[in-house]
């Protein structure tokens, strides 16, 4: 069924090779290489292909553009996700099918794929909207940013999903072009937390910030190390003010969690239900109109999603800089090892299911053991 066919260039006298397979019933599939080595490898595998049944040929992924294939997707794979995911990988899907406007599937090929994460990683955006300078009365525009490469192969790994989808579910073409596509390098994770007098000093700001709830959201993030969706998202039917309880139904690992409340957060949690006149379900409410994801319409209520620009109002007014909301639950666990509190308990605080992504604040568990030893050394006079 396959052939290959030695050739030389006339000009160059280059020595390449032509492998081609005859496909029963179609025209014949063929390829050039530069050594005989990679021709057979390259026939034997269509051959194999087209023994088992995996063999499709390209007219159907020529048909088909990058944009009906990802509509597809978003309507067969996308619906199984929960919100959050559903709404980070769709707005994903909508960058790279700017990308590859007006390509058909079988035009995305791992080359194209490249560049275009190269282009992921040098465009810039914006967080929050332009303010007015309090003082001069200047009009600040917002800061740009690059994204980070994790950020970079997160859109990749969905691209990824999109064209394993067109492999196995929608036979189009036979390979992902997206396999061979190198991974940006990812730092390692961050363990930047708030000191004392950051935190003592962000609070302030929260306090006084034009967004009343965003000092009881901060309290609670630093308080329980809940996340930043898991938190906006609570709902009073969630919350136990009585008991000092609320609960994570939707968590990133799939496993209900329920956080404790104490302290100055529970506190502002009883003050944000007393002037909760909206009756909002919610416990931070967008003041916004907010458009439902699958309708379009208004949502008369909403969670407030999109607060940064309070949130980075008040890290300014702190003078606190290279800091996210991400952070706070770092400060939660820096805060729990400094009292004395294991791994295990750390990630059981922050819903971890392995100890793997706390062994970050491993020396800070270790600080304070030796600080124990050492008060304990002084105590008995060893």
């Amino acid at each position: 069924m396959a052939s290959i066919q030695r050739i030389v260039s006339p000009l160059t006298k280059d020595i390449s090779y032509r492998a081609q397979v005859r496909v029963k019933g179609r025209s014949s599939e063929s390829a050039t290489f530069p050594n005989r080595k990679e021709a057979e490898a390259w026939a034997a595998s269509i051959e194999t292909a087209i023994r088992e049944g995996r063999h499709f040929p390209h007219a159907a992924a020529k048909r088909t553009s990058f944009d009906a294939l990802a509509k597809d997707y978003a309507e067969t794979v996308l619906v199984e996700f929960d919100e959050v995911q559903r709404a980070a990988r769709t707005l994903q899907l909508n960058w790279w099918s700017k990308q590859f406007a007006g390509k058909s599937v079988a035009e995305i090929t791992a080359d194209a794929v490249s560049k275009a994460r190269d282009a992921c990683g040098a465009e810039t955006f914006t967080r929050g909207k332009p303010r007015k300078d309090k003082k001069t009365g200047e009009i600040i525009p917002p800061k740009e940013y690059r994204r980070s490469g994790a950020t970079v192969n997160r859109y990749i790994a969905t691209l990824s999903h999109l064209f394993s989808f067109a492999v196995k579910e929608r036979r189009l073409i036979d390979r992902n072009p997206v396999g061979d596509i190198r991974r940006k390098k990812e730092p390692r994770g961050r363990t930047r937390f708030l000191s004392d007098e950051e935190r003592a000093a962000l609070l302030h700001a929260c306090a006084n910030s034009e967004w009343v709830p965003l000092h009881a959201l901060v309290l609670l993030a630093i308080t329980t190390g809940g996340r930043r969706g898991e938190l906006v998202s609570l709902k009073w039917a969630d919350v136990d003010l009585k008991a000092g309880r609320a609960t994570i139904h939707d968590t990133k690992n799939g496993e209900q969690r329920t956080l404790p409340l104490a302290g100055k957060a529970l506190e502002a949690l009883r003050q944000l239900k007393l002037q909760n006149s909206a009756r909002s379900e919610y416990l931070f409410p967008s003041p916004t109109v907010v458009l439902g994801p699958e309708t379009g319409k208004p949502q008369l209520d909403a969670p407030y999603e999109h607060f940064d620009a309070h949130w980075y109002a008040a890290l300014e007014a702190a003078g606190i800089g290279d800091f996210r909301f991400h952070d706070l639950r770092h400060t939660t666990a820096s805060m729990l090892a400094a009292q004395g509190a294991s791994l295990l308990e750390i990630a059981d605080v922050l819903g971890h299911k392995t100890l793997a992504m706390v062994k970050r604040y491993s020396h800070l568990v270790v600080d304070h053991k030796a600080k124990v030893i050492e008060k304990m050394v002084v105590a008995k006079g060893l």
